[in-house]
């Protein structure tokens, strides 16, 4: 294996790590979402996938399994109570809303 498909490998990988966290982080039910997240929210599978169909028509088998892999770890972390409530206190825009606009009326 030459440096360049190593660091290939790695970049990749912490890409699906993170693109894994801010999936697992941000809120799983729609009315949660902010207006900025739901705009953002169709564009992270787009990211995803498009890196790993890109990585895979390269040929670079390894570095597709392993951000795959990242990825999964990445959402696996996110969901983690405690790390979840850290983490939005660090980055205020994976925040759910708070207030009632999102809310459908019964």
């Amino acid at each position: 294996m030459q440096l360049t498909d190593i660091l290939l490998t790695v970049v990749c990988a912490l890409i699906g790590l993170a693109w894994g966290l801010i999936c697992g982080l941000l809120p799983k039910k729609n009315d949660r979402l902010t207006d900025s997240q739901q705009r953002w929210t169709p564009v992270l599978p787009l990211v995803g996938v498009g890196l790993v169909v890109i990585l895979i028509l390269l040929g670079r088998d390894l570095a597709s399994w392993i951000t795959i892999g990242a990825m999964v770890l990445g959402l696996l972390i996110g969901i983690i109570p405690p790390l979840n409530r850290v983490a939005l206190k660090a980055c205020p825009w994976l925040r759910p809303r708070t207030d009632d606009q999102g809310r459908k009326r019964r």
